[in-house]
């Protein structure tokens, strides 16, 4: 099913004087070059893992809704995937912003969502009509029916230290008393915000905008700076940073499609090829 991407991310998930420490290389030196390594190695991470490292919001679109029936889920079955079921083709997913469709009339209709439910613990992310519902008829024709949501890891964050917020861009609404984590690349948390650490969601001055506490219903805490490198809310699963370092590393020694190993053994860099992934297509 056709994915577009409608936000793209506004921060690499790697800041760029974290792959320079990785490689060993001095700023000013190729800078645009590494910039560009680190966008190329997190697409290609993305496209094999079906997975957003920095949140983006995407439009899947279909071509009619999926399935028949009232009966929900049949029982006994502790896990499955209804006839009905709407998958997301990207992972975590924040939140589904809304599904529309095309009526037979040809105007463009916003489902209802307190007509459908969302599993946002699955993988892929399951949406299907509550009991009792159907999805509603669209127009028989090619892309009637297309879904809204926010998938990512992590999203960047932006600190007011003079009014102790923290302001979040593409993401999903926090409701006062969530947990959240906060993480960084590239540089340091604003202080005295640290990392590995749970902060709860205690004051919502503006959409987007927060004020974070170190215990429940605590006092906001003070921030004093604005923190440098790559600022963000969530974790990005450790293990595939590292596989992107390692491709930027790989870049940036060997920068042709073959390398030439030893005893004179030509082995082909698979990396290139993923650079190739989204560009691919299924049939």
């Amino acid at each position: 099913m056709p994915l577009q991407v409608v936000t793209p991310p506004t921060a690499e998930p790697l800041h760029l004087n974290e792959a320079l420490l990785h490689i060993k290389q001095d700023a000013g030196i190729d800078d645009a070059h590494i910039t560009a390594t680190v966008m190329a190695a997190r697409k290609s991470a993305e496209n094999r893992t079906w997975r957003q490292l920095v949140a983006c919001r995407y439009k899947q679109v279909l071509d009619s809704f999926p399935g028949v029936g009232l009966f929900g889920v049949q029982w006994g079955k502790t896990f499955q995937t209804p006839r009905n079921a709407i998958l997301l083709e990207r992972v975590p997913v924040q939140v589904v912003e809304s599904i529309k469709y095309t009526a037979m009339d040809g105007t463009t209709q916003i489902v209802d969502p307190t007509t459908y439910t969302v599993d946002y613990s699955s993988e892929p992310c399951r949406i299907t009509p509550v009991f009792g519902q159907i999805w509603p008829i669209p127009l028989p024709q090619i892309g009637a029916v297309w879904v809204t949501f926010i998938a990512g890891f992590a999203a960047p964050i932006t600190v007011d230290a003079t009014a102790d917020t923290v302001a979040i861009g593409t993401w999903k609404t926090l409701a006062i008393g969530d947990v959240v984590r906060l993480t960084n690349s590239g540089g340091a948390l604003p202080a005295p915000l640290q990392l590995a650490t749970d902060y709860y969601v205690v004051a919502a001055p503006s959409p987007g905008v927060y004020q974070l506490s170190a215990t429940a219903g605590g006092a906001a805490i003070d921030i004093t700076t604005a923190g440098t490198g790559n600022n963000f809310i969530g974790e990005i699963p450790a293990d595939i940073l590292e596989w992107i370092k390692l491709r930027i590393g790989s870049l940036d020694v060997f920068r042709e499609e073959v390398v030439v190993m030893g005893r004179g053994k030509i082995e082909a860099l698979s990396f290139v090829d993923g650079l190739l992934d989204s560009y691919g297509t299924w049939w």
